[in-house]
């Protein structure tokens, strides 16, 4: 079988690493996307002939200037890589990475391939380097012009085919001697090949559990302010937060607004007296009322039983607060009662929830639940966040008052849980002195919607705020996004960034953010040349250093061999 290596070269940042992934695996690399793509090999069929393709990639940065040579020996193709949205980057193209490759690899095959193409979208006064602009480009280097987006996929296997069919085109034969008068060539010493660096850890997101959260809520309600009666002696406490967030039938008859709109205002709402004299189906009385602990008002809503009995609300309730209903025991009776209160409450996602059992087809139904918690979330977040309306707790951060709701403190968060129980237990406002306003507002939005701004915001804070409140998923998205800006900060040169990765580390073993710390030991090991000269490397103790010396690259034996080869070669190294 014939052997073919594919090495791709181009500034950091450009999308060599994301091109490789959407070739090899046919899709784009939807979280991290690793420093340096480990190598990959597959076989394939060309011309009916089976052929190892290897796809190497190459680290862009100033710092791998001296080290990335030495991936060069025994190539077939280079693809020249440059971003559409960075002018610099085709630039170096023809200064830098043109020159180098000729020079190392004289004769061997090239194309020039610009990436990103699909990342620009609609936006095509952002995109600073033409389609045009690159094949001059490519006109002028003498070779062959590719556009490319691996995240649409769009060019990607052409350019690969040709690459692929450039490296079959026959080499010219070098005329030697004839017979017995053929001089005899001494054979040359070859550049050993650099290892491989190793596939860079992958950072997993935690499942959100905003459902299954608010599916507890509902078993085992807390901090409730609303009570139904049905079937005339069954009491069932629920939480007005939830109701308004999830059905635009509950927030106006709990005469809460959805949305800031003007036009409201021309259209009577509800009130209490008219839905107790019968202007909505369904709903036969409702009030306010003392709470148990005399200390609050609970809104109170007898519910007819013409429309609506015990069995059937449970299921309502259960879709408002978690976007699903259990369906392992529901017959054909009950589903039709729930479509029936479906069409008088305006539920229409619960109607196709139903409509699915009942065709067999349930299986779509986890991304409607999906879609209906994310829009529960925005709708929390936009009605009760940071809001006077319903509050009954306040935190005070840098001198500002932030308004808070028990029931979703301790609903999504087991410490805040205990502290509701605790240290709010004789009054309603706590103060902390720990964190920035912004940093505690954009945890306090992941408690309301299971999201966070954490790119507006000071990650690394946000990440020690969640891990003291033991939080593992928003640490998750923390560590996810710290690991992007680090590579966004040293697509140039890693030595001289301004980016604190051993830093990073040790915060990371601080905070419990295992992720991120395996991925800084694993990018400090894999650049081990840059890190070393570092003013922060003797920061490194312990097992921190023994690991980043004992899977350093390029590693020790390969640098040795280096050594070895600029000596068999008359101390002139081809390579370096």
């Amino acid at each position: 079988m014939q052997n073919l290596k594919l090495v791709v070269v181009g500034d950091g940042g450009v999308g060599k690493s994301c091109l490789l992934i959407s070739y090899a695996t046919n899709s784009f690399p939807s979280e991290y996307v690793p420093t340096v793509f480990d190598n990959y090999s597959s076989n394939i069929l060309v011309d009916g002939k089976a052929v190892n393709l290897g796809l190497w990639d190459t680290a862009g940065q100033e710092d791998y200037d001296r080290l990335r040579p030495l991936s060069y020996p025994l190539t077939d193709v280079f693809l020249l890589c440059y971003s559409v949205d960075n002018r610099d980057s085709l630039e170096n193209i023809a200064n830098k990475y043109k020159a180098e490759v000729d020079h190392h690899c004289p004769g061997t095959p090239q194309i020039l391939v610009a990436c990103k193409r699909g990342e620009l979208g609609k936006k095509d006064q952002s995109r600073f380097v033409s389609e045009n602009e690159g094949r001059r480009m490519a006109k002028s280097l003498g070779i062959q012009f590719f556009e490319t987006s691996a995240l649409t996929q769009q060019g990607v296997a052409i350019a690969f085919d040709h690459a692929v069919a450039m490296s079959f085109c026959p080499k010219k034969k070098k005329k030697g001697g004839f017979g017995l008068f053929k001089k005899s060539k001494k054979s040359e010493p070859q550049p050993p090949v650099m290892p491989p660096a190793g596939k860079a850890p992958w950072l997993e997101i935690e499942t959100s559990t905003f459902a299954d959260d608010w599916g507890k809520m509902l078993k085992q309600p807390e901090h409730t302010d609303m009570t139904f009666i049905v079937d005339g002696r069954h009491s069932v406490l629920a939480h007005r937060i939830v109701l308004a967030s999830a059905s635009k039938f509950w927030a106006r008859i709990l005469t809460i607004p959805q949305e800031d709109n003007q036009l409201l205002k021309l259209d009577p709402q509800l009130t209490f007296e008219n839905i107790c004299d019968g202007k909505v189906k369904g709903i036969l009385h409702i009030q306010l009322e003392r709470a148990p602990d005399k200390r609050s008002m609970m809104t109170a809503v007898t519910l007819d039983p013409d429309y609506v009995n015990a069995k059937t609300f449970s299921y309502v309730l259960q879709f408002l607060y978690t976007g699903k209903i259990a369906n392992y025991d529901i017959s054909k009776e009950d589903l039709d009662n729930v479509c029936n209160i479906s069409r008088v409450f305006e539920m229409p996602e619960l109607i196709t929830i139903c409509e699915n059992i009942t065709s067999g087809e349930e299986f779509l139904n986890p991304s409607i639940g999906t879609y209906l918690n994310d829009e529960t979330g925005k709708k929390m977040k936009e009605m009760f966040l940071n809001q006077d309306r319903l509050t009954d707790v306040t935190f005070i951060v840098e001198g500002t008052k932030i308004f808070a709701h028990k029931a979703v403190l301790s609903c999504r968060c087991d410490v805040m849980a205990a502290m509701v129980g605790g240290n709010f237990a004789e009054g309603n406002s706590e103060t902390s002195e720990d964190t920035t306003l912004d940093e505690f507002l954009a945890f306090l939005e992941y408690l309301y919607s299971d999201h966070s701004p954490i790119e507006e915001c000071d990650s690394v804070g946000i990440l020690m705020l969640a891990d003291r409140f033991c939080m593992s998923r928003i640490v998750n998205l923390c560590e996810l996004y710290i690991t992007k800006e680090v590579d966004r900060s040293v697509q140039k040169n890693i030595q001289k960034s301004n980016m604190d990765v051993i830093g990073l580390l040790l915060l990371a073993q601080a905070h419990n953010a295992k992720q991120l710390e395996g991925w800084c030991l694993h990018f400090i090991s894999t650049n081990f040349s840059c890190f070393e000269n570092r003013p922060e490397f003797p920061q490194l103790t312990g097992s921190n250093l023994e690991f980043v010396k004992e899977h350093q690259w390029p590693p020790l034996s390969y640098l040795k061999e280096v050594e070895e080869y600029k000596q068999m070669s008359g101390g002139k190294c081809s390579v370096m």
